[in-house]
């Protein structure tokens, strides 16, 4: 494989995490707009900048940053755990997509492609440190 070319399951799971990314941004817009004081303009900067987080984890998924792995984990398992909690506020079908994107995300930083190519070896590959 070339060094710079990405497998299919890591170009799906930066692409999911951009997709979340772009939902929480639309929430805190719309949050930050919603006119109800300093409270809800605070919400909806911090959820700005949790997207602008967000982004990021793509965008070093993307570019194949052997970091990457572990924060596409880590906001798969937060935004699944959110989405199982909030089945029972309503709006199902949404919660059970943003459940089932996380899922996939997790899954996908999971995938023996993903780790070959962010070069992750475990201690009984070949290559492996000590």
């Amino acid at each position: 494989m070339r060094p710079n070319r990405r497998p299919w399951s890591l170009t799906v799971a930066a692409l999911l995490v951009w997709l979340i990314a772009l939902a929480v941004a639309g929430v805190g817009i719309s949050s930050a707009v919603q006119l109800h004081g300093r409270f809800s303009a605070g919400v909806g900067v911090m959820l700005m900048a949790y997207a602008a987080l967000l982004a990021w984890v793509g965008f070093a998924a993307w570019r194949c940053r052997f970091y990457s792995r572990g924060m596409l984990v880590g906001t798969g398992l937060l935004h699944l755990l959110l989405a199982g909690s909030s089945l029972q506020a309503g709006n199902v079908a949404i919660w059970l997509a943003v459940g089932a994107v996380s899922a996939v995300t997790v899954a996908c930083a999971f995938a023996p492609a993903t780790a070959k190519a962010l070069r992750l070896t475990g201690p009984d590959e070949p290559g492996a440190p000590g």
